[in-house]
């Protein structure tokens, strides 16, 4: 099985896949081996088939909990796993396609669940990180607040390289965003001050901005570990949580345009930002009293 997940990952490297998409769909696909010898016993594995890809889905649907919330998967969880079986379908069983695009769960694009955490518990999470035990708690502390108030992707903020932020002029060079598109975002004081300290503290010698002990780029389950480390019973804060809050945050303050917000977010479509504009929950509540 390891010699087949390895082909597997270098034919999605020579697809063009980036590196998070190919840990991502490769952790994908190999969840999707152990719910099949967890369910069919020690039978060796042949090819796909079409009944085990059913069977599979409704398990994500109807059996599988998320390890972060408990709860069942949401549809883009659920689309996001089986997109992974379709790739190894297309790249690793050509000849035998039996999963494809018409299996992913039908989501209406325009809802997105509502912003529900707030600046005030987005300050206090901040603070938590900063004061954790340990020596990067100063690389973890800037890596929220650009994620906080730059809006950057998880993938965008760790594959800053030390060439990509210019403090002076308050700028980052996103260098490959999403669909390999490079864009300039403009950052404020906070995160200025953030990156500032934990430079100070950075004494090695490596390309990138956010690195291990190694000098290599940190890898994105580091960051995930320090999220659920640090948040707060009862909050629900992700690295995209973060995002959508920067979405709301910035639009709230009624000094950006939407478009100078997709602009920073890395949006091609307006449509795109505007599903991030949903307001917090308390704030409806509020307004709802009003009518």
């Amino acid at each position: 099985m390891e010699k087949l997940m390895e082909e597997f990952e270098t034919k999605m490297f020579l697809d063009g896949k980036s590196e998070r998409t190919v840990e991502v769909y490769s952790n994908s696909v190999k969840e999707f081996f152990k719910w099949f010898y967890d369910s069919y016993g020690n039978v060796e594995y042949k090819k796909l088939y079409r009944e085990n890809i059913l069977e599979y889905k409704s398990y994500l649907k109807n059996i599988k909990k998320s390890s972060h919330s408990g709860n069942n998967l949401c549809p883009k969880s659920i689309n996001s796993k089986l997109s992974a079986l379709i790739c190894f379908n297309e790249l690793m069983e050509p000849d035998n396609i039996v999963v494809s695009k018409r299996d992913l769960i039908k989501i209406q694009a325009e809802i997105v669940s509502p912003t529900s955490i707030t600046k005030k518990e987005i300050e206090e999470f901040r603070q938590i990180v900063l004061q954790s035990e340990g020596c990067a708690a100063k690389r973890n502390f800037a890596i929220v607040t650009i994620l906080a108030y730059a809006g950057l992707r998880i993938s965008e903020c760790l594959n800053l390289r030390k060439a990509d932020i210019c403090l002076e002029s308050n700028q980052l060079k996103i260098s490959a965003g999403k669909g390999e598109k490079a864009r300039i975002v403009i950052v404020n004081s906070k995160i200025v001050s953030a990156v500032k300290e934990y430079q100070k503290t950075d004494h090695m010698e490596s390309e990138w901005l956010f690195h291990n002990s190694r000098g290599e780029r940190l890898n994105q389950t580091t960051i995930n570990r320090v999220f659920k480390l640090c948040c707060p019973e009862g909050y629900d804060i992700t690295p995209h949580t973060l995002r959508h809050f920067y979405a709301i945050n910035a639009v709230s303050s009624g000094i950006f345009t939407i478009p100078e917000i997709a602009n920073q977010m890395g949006h091609s479509s307006i449509k795109t930002t505007m599903r991030y504009m949903n307001p917090n929950l308390e704030e409806i509540r509020k307004k709802v009293e009003q009518l």
